[in-house]
């Protein structure tokens, strides 16, 4: 039966033609399942605001909240502008950067109007700035639904194009909330059940945008339980109860005590073994 995880990803809306051919010489994505595959590499944690007086220049990802009270523009050369607003979240002052696009700042973000600024400080000047933040209107942020923002990891040639890791974010966004019925199963009960592995629906959607640490533990290890033993559920059917506990009990010994991955052949090893027990 013909799922939608096989459907070209030219057909998923914002790639297209020219974006589907980098995204398969670059990354080998070339279905909705192969996007789907493509996991984060990182996370950032959106729930939190920070002011300017917390920053450290050694922090990660951080965002704060305010607005910007004017511009300034720098010639760097012909046809090019350095861009910097200085951002008050009320107490403090920082300054937003941009090397390049300075048409579209000067067009979009507005004197005045409130902002929440995403990115990693530094300090330049004695000041902490943000070189090229995502910044969205505070009015249309919730951050209590953002939970843990994923990080994809992207090529030059990729960036180039404008397929940065938050254009892959939207990219899986827009396909989760396309895949509207669950995704199929692919363990046996006995697996799952005795592993208290979530659902493989619940594992996908929760590796993406999990909304806290917790969720993204269970999420993978589930996918990590999965690639270890994915041919099991072939045998699903004839296998009894105590032979799949007792195989599930072998696996999840593995997952925790081995820094590798536990291995199909490792599985199928353990299966014959019961079998012939």
């Amino acid at each position: 039966m013909h799922s939608i995880l096989d459907q070209d990803i030219m057909y998923l809306a914002g790639v297209g033609p020219r974006k589907k051919e980098i995204l398969s010489k670059e990354l080998n994505i070339n279905t909705f399942g192969d996007l789907l595959e493509y996991y984060p590499y990182k996370y950032v944690d959106r729930t939190q605001i920070y002011r300017i007086a917390q920053l450290q220049g050694d922090m990660p990802y951080v965002q704060v909240k305010g607005h910007i009270l004017s511009f300034e523009e720098f010639d760097m050369g012909p046809r090019k502008k350095r861009i910097v607003a200085h951002f008050t979240d009320g107490w403090n002052v920082a300054d937003l950067v941009w090397f390049q696009g300075a048409k579209y700042v000067l067009s979009t973000y507005k004197v005045g109007v409130e902002y929440i600024v995403f990115g990693k400080p530094s300090v330049y000047g004695g000041r902490y700035q943000f070189a090229h933040p995502d910044i969205d209107e505070a009015t249309e942020l919730k951050l209590a639904e953002m939970g843990m923002q994923p990080h994809y990891g992207t090529t030059e040639r990729m960036k180039k194009a404008g397929i940065t890791s938050r254009a892959m974010e939207r990219l899986t966004k827009g396909l989760l909330e396309q895949l509207q019925a669950p995704l199929t199963e692919t363990l046996p009960p006995f697996i799952t059940n005795a592993l208290h592995l979530v659902s493989r629906d619940q594992a996908m959607r929760g590796v993406h945008y999990p909304h806290n640490t917790d969720e993204l533990q269970r999420a993978q290890m589930r996918l990590k339980s999965s690639k270890s033993c994915f041919m099991f559920s072939s045998t699903s059917c004839a296998m009894p109860t105590s032979i799949g506990a007792n195989i599930a009990a072998t696996i999840s010994l593995r997952l925790a005590n081995s820094s590798t991955a536990f291995t199909t052949t490792t599985c199928l090893s353990n299966l014959r073994a019961h079998k012939n027990a």
